[in-house]
């Protein structure tokens, strides 16, 4: 190896170091319980697996990751930011993380846990603000994510719960990471409170069991590079996958 690459391939090496630095001190951090992404994933038994069965994570997604985190921890939109709330879903009550943390495991079965990125106030009504990382790829990106909008919709939940905040609005705010973060927000109104609380006994209920899996983009290989996005695709299918999709 030349002088030269040794030194790109040290540089390369510490930026990635860097990168896991970053990614292990924000999972280290998190609280052992279902946190609001397990419950809005387009597949429940991905989900199972995930809490089951530990997958070295990939460099291209640890550079997702480490993207989104940077454009979070550096784009603070209101004084209220970056706030972590727990949930138990069945005894419909709020705790603090430090209270869950001090739990023992049983304790927190049923307990969900998020982080909102920034609740605003707009013209009196309180709005509840995510940033989302997308690469454009030619897509022009009409609507906002169903998944998101159910995320946001559990934060309102959450928010209720530990604050006593009624936020009816989310607004994802889209950063195309092919044309320098450029802008696309996308406001609506969330779901019910109601309605969250009986998606999140439900989706509680199967994830305690052993869920149907559903095929989707991310394990159908129906995208340009043909690429699974699920890496428990294999146990899925030993465990009776089948390719019918689930209404």
């Amino acid at each position: 190896m030349t002088m030269k690459e040794e030194i790109e391939t040290a540089v390369t090496e510490a930026f990635h170091k860097a990168q896991d630095k970053l990614l292990e001190h924000t999972s280290g951090s998190r609280i052992n319980t279902f946190h609001v992404t397990d419950f809005v994933s387009p597949c429940l038994r991905k989900t199972w697996y995930q809490k089951r069965i530990k997958k070295p994570m990939g460099r291209d997604v640890k550079s997702i990751l480490y993207h989104g985190l940077i454009v979070h921890e550096h784009s603070q939109l209101s004084h209220f930011h970056e706030v972590t709330m727990c949930y138990d879903i069945v005894e419909d009550k709020s705790y603090t993380p430090q209270e869950v943390s001090q739990m023992p495991w049983q304790k927190t079965l049923n307990m969900i846990t998020g982080t909102l990125d920034d609740l605003m106030r707009v013209n009196g009504e309180y709005v509840i603000a995510d940033k989302k990382t997308w690469n454009n790829k030619g897509y022009v990106k009409l609507t906002p994510d169903e998944g998101y909008i159910k995320q946001l919709s559990i934060y309102r939940v959450l928010l209720e719960k530990a604050y006593g905040i009624d936020a009816k609005w989310g607004c994802l705010l889209y950063l195309d990471k092919t044309h320098d973060l450029s802008e696309s927000p996308m406001a609506f109104e969330l779901d019910s409170i109601e309605d969250t609380k009986t998606f999140l006994l439900k989706n509680l209920k199967e994830l305690q069991g052993f869920p149907d899996a559903n095929p989707c983009w991310l394990c159908n290989g129906k995208n340009r590079q043909g690429k699974i996005y699920c890496p428990y695709l294999e146990q899925c299918t030993r465990d009776g996958r089948t390719d019918r999709l689930r209404l």
